[in-house]
């Protein structure tokens, strides 16, 4: 350095740039992660405000649809039950149709009569949740009424045309009975437990805040994860700034400070170049 002549900071991240062999590169791959950790950070920002949306949404239909927690059964769960149900009604309803029919038009019988009795399990929930209670005198005396039926139904005797398999009517009878009996108890418990579960909208709702509350925390992760490399890469071009500035300046440590300054505002600008003098 020439005696009386002082190099400006712009000059010496000039000559860094143009003479060092890895300083445009570091500057660029500093520059390029502290973009991405910048992206990233925003990008956790809208996941948080989408999360927190869904939260809020699923809480206040919560409140709504279920203000005292009356319906502690998860939707799927409910289904799965329901569906168990539903499978031993319709062999119960089979029972009570094989004095009357055979082959395929018991089971298509017998499948009729179990969506109407789970039709009734759910009016029955519904009433009962909606407190009207002369409407669910109705619908219990309708169910009364289609038990008896199948009862007798049952009754009715042996097919035409197929060998007398029955030899104590009486006991075929009372079969029949208990039949319509369970199929009552089937009826009241999957009442009860469509009471309990909750709605569909409630569960697609909470789905959603979930979905929400793993791209946040996946999105917090990732911007973890670029702002450690940006904070690596923008430490390495910085190191180089400083190891040069002070080869350069020697003990003026003003000029130093300087450079190092202005190294670190053009990785700030995210230009990876000097502005023109």
């Amino acid at each position: 350095m020439l005696s009386g002549h002082r190099r400006t900071p712009a000059q010496i991240l000039s000559d860094l740039l143009t003479g060092h062999p890895e300083a445009a590169s570091l500057l660029a791959e500093a520059c390029f992660c502290l973009a991405l950790a910048r992206s990233s950070a925003a990008k956790a920002a809208q996941t948080f405000a989408s999360a927190k949306a869904a939260r809020l949404h699923y809480e206040a239909l919560k409140h709504r649809l279920d203000p005292r927690r009356l319906r502690p059964v998860p939707f799927g769960v409910g289904l799965g039950l329901v569906v168990v149900l539903g499978a031993e009604m319709t062999m119960l309803n089979a029972i009570e149709f094989s004095g009357l029919l055979e082959g395929i038009r018991s089971v298509l019988a017998a499948l009729a009569a179990t969506a109407v009795w789970l039709t009734a399990a759910w009016l029955a929930s519904l009433v009962n949740r909606e407190r009207r209670w002369p409407l669910m005198l109705t619908v219990i005396g309708g169910v009364v009424l289609l038990g008896l039926l199948l009862v007798s139904l049952h009754g009715f005797g042996p097919i035409p045309g197929r060998p007398a398999a029955r030899v104590d009517a009486r006991a075929d009878a009372v079969f029949g009975v208990l039949a319509g009996l369970f199929l009552l108890v089937l009826l009241v418990g999957t009442a009860v437990l469509m009471a309990h579960t909750e709605s569909l909208s409630l569960m697609v709702a909470r789905r959603r805040w979930g979905r929400a509350r793993a791209a946040h925390e996946a999105a917090v992760q990732m911007a973890q994860r670029d702002a450690e490399a940006a904070a690596v890469a923008a430490e390495a071009w910085l190191s180089l700034v400083r190891a040069y500035a002070s080869a350069v300046a020697g003990h003026d440590e003003d000029l130093m400070h300087a450079t190092a300054v202005l190294g670190a505002a053009l990785l700030e600008s995210g230009r990876p170049e000097l502005p023109p003098t």
